[in-house]
């Protein structure tokens, strides 16, 4: 099969594509910068240039990763002409080709926004109510999304991804920013409310979710990417220190906290996984154990 991943260079795309061509696929990425020859180096914001991509590679199916994705962002026009605009340039040039992709648009669990405790694990059917400017793009480009599906028959699912980790992912996140701290031998670390609780799962479980679904096509459905458990950041610290035996100083600092913070996002999977069959295989020490010893 043609597969085209949007955001190919990033930390999940480039999982996605290894796994993609160890089973066989001819993989084509688009990403904003590239010497690979099966790379377009184009912003996805550029209407033409991701309509001449379309129309050069004739892709089978399309997973749409790229995106903004720091909820800090500190440009919303930048974000949302990234996130809403580069998202219609992807679906335009599918639905205007000869023969229509089938397109696996990566939402997030940020669309939910402030869940009460109530009202969790998070399902399908939870209020989308985003309270930042990622998860707002996020939503929007749903919308526009289904529209698509709805007029002119593209064949189209959408995930929301609760968070994940692995190698490869930037320490701009508070995982891979720990295990750095420790890799350095630094003593302290500036961060954030280390009271939240998320998910972390393993971007290889996560990678093989994405591919059994463009195996077994859920066209026009919306799914979780989700485990139901939850960490806060301090139990991951404290799993980091009691894993490698280091302990670190945390300075918590005012500029890493948010204003509209979610204290809680932890998503269902349970529809997925009747559906699937598809459940978490790695552990959160699994895969802290994993990035450790990279």
């Amino acid at each position: 099969m043609k597969v085209l991943i949007s955001g190919i260079n990033g930390f999940v795309g480039g999982v996605l594509r290894k796994s993609l061509e160890k089973k066989g696929h001819q993989v084509y990425g688009i990403d904003v910068k590239s010497r690979d020859p099966n790379v377009y180096p184009l912003d996805i914001a550029d209407r033409s240039a991701v309509t001449g991509c379309l129309q050069e590679i004739s892709p089978d199916f399309i997973y749409h990763l790229a995106a903004i994705s720091h909820v800090d962002y500190g440009n919303p026009s930048i974000l949302y002409n990234t996130n809403i605009n580069g998202t219609i340039n992807l679906l335009t040039a599918s639905v205007n080709l000869k023969e229509r992709p089938k397109f696996l648009f990566v939402s997030s669990c940020q669309v939910y926004g402030i869940v009460d405790d109530s009202m969790q694990p998070i399902t399908e059917k939870t209020e989308v109510k985003p309270v930042n400017h990622y998860g707002a793009s996020k939503a929007a480009a749903e919308h526009i999304a289904r529209v698509f599906h709805a007029v002119y028959d593209l064949p189209m699912a959408i995930v929301r991804p609760f968070n994940h980790t692995g190698r490869g992912q930037s320490p701009d996140f508070i995982i891979p920013k720990i295990i750095q701290a420790i890799k350095n031998k630094k003593h302290e670390i500036e961060l954030g409310n280390l009271a939240v609780t998320r998910e972390f799962l393993d971007v290889r479980d996560v990678v093989a979710i994405y591919i059994k679904l463009m195996e077994q096509f859920p066209d026009g459905k919306i799914f979780n990417i989700a485990g139901g458990k939850g960490y806060k950041i301090s139990d991951i610290i404290h799993l980091i220190q009691e894993t490698t035996g280091i302990s670190l100083r945390i300075k918590t600092t005012e500029s890493l906290l948010r204003k509209n913070e979610i204290t809680k996002l932890v998503g269902d999977g349970t529809a997925l996984k009747e559906t699937y069959n598809w459940q978490p295989a790695y552990s959160i020490k699994e895969t802290l154990e994993w990035l450790l010893s990279e």
